[in-house]
């Protein structure tokens, strides 16, 4: 196939009007499930979002005839707000023009798009739960460890973040004539902030998979019981959300899977896979999401 610079351009146009889609598919955070508070300021000046948050509320008490309702400021509303700040993130990847002359352009396009829409994804992944992590309640409800052999996973309301976009996915691409070379860079900026610091918990587990001091569904239903004592507002189904690490994923899988030994018996094969898909989230509360972008716990 000749790589004209019609067909380039083709080629071009296609990566720009799909790449928020696989954007959209890969990425984890921006996720309405996952965090209800969305903003999109896009078009507009400045680079920060102020959420507004108001103040905790007491119980109505007893008031004596006569006296005021409201002495001490009890019930006084003083809102304040979290600012979550834009950054920019970037990827890259160049196409020499023997792989467009070779590969095909079907086998470019998806290569292209797929290295643009997972770097950005990963790189907004990450920066969502390293938001997480600072800015969660101090208490660790997991196995603890503070290095590099631990992950930091998460239980968390919908309502714990905030997340922001200012410049949704975008590609350019420039043409290189000494490296005959096609150059595409895709950037995003976005930004995360969490919103109220107990409706989210940390997990820590050791990242080791199959250890024996990892991690397990104690450690989830414990950041459950935490978040429900803060009264965090739950998904519509009222279960919390959990993002964990494959070694804690195992841990719990394997819990489960000694529970079909001992406790129920011998399930089908069908039944233990409704017991790992229904009862996990039964028996802790949460919906459970799997990734790989999860912080150490340095």
């Amino acid at each position: 196939m000749s790589t004209t610079s019609s067909l380039v351009q083709e080629l071009y146009s296609d990566i720009i009007a799909e790449l928020q889609v696989f954007y959209d598919d890969a990425v984890l955070l921006p996720n309405p499930q996952i965090i209800s508070q969305q903003f999109n300021i896009a078009g507009t000046s400045g680079n920060t979002i102020n959420v507004p948050l108001t103040n905790a509320y007491t119980a109505a008490g007893v008031v004596g005839e006569g006296n005021s309702i409201i002495a001490g400021g009890v019930n006084d509303f003083d809102p304040t707000s979290a600012v979550i700040s834009m950054t920019k993130k970037g990827t890259g990847t160049n196409v020499t023009e023997e792989a467009l002359e070779d590969g095909g352009m079907a086998v470019v396009r998806q290569a292209v798009l797929t290295r643009l829409s997972r770097g950005l994804a990963q790189a907004t992944d990450t920066a969502g739960f390293d938001a997480m992590k600072a800015g969660f309640s101090a208490t660790d409800y997991g196995v603890g460890g503070a290095n590099v052999d631990f992950t930091t996973n998460f239980v968390l309301s919908p309502e714990a973040m905030a997340y922001g976009a200012k410049r949704d996915p975008q590609v350019s691409m420039f043409f290189d004539n000494d490296l005959d070379q096609h150059e595409f860079r895709g950037t995003v900026r976005n930004g995360f902030a969490t919103l109220r610091a107990g409706f989210g918990a940390r997990v820590t587990s050791e990242k080791v998979i199959g250890s024996q001091t990892g991690a397990n569904l104690t450690n989830i239903a414990r950041a459950v019981a935490a978040l429900r004592g803060q009264n965090a507002p739950g998904q519509m189904n009222g279960q919390y959300i959990a993002i964990i690490d494959p070694a804690l994923e195992y841990s719990i899988a394997s819990q489960l899977n000694s529970v079909t030994q001992t406790a129920i018996g011998d399930l089908s094969v069908i039944g233990n896979r409704a017991l790992l898909t229904g009862l996990i989230g039964q028996a802790a509360g949460c919906d459970f999401y799997r990734s790989n972008n999860l912080p150490t716990a340095v």
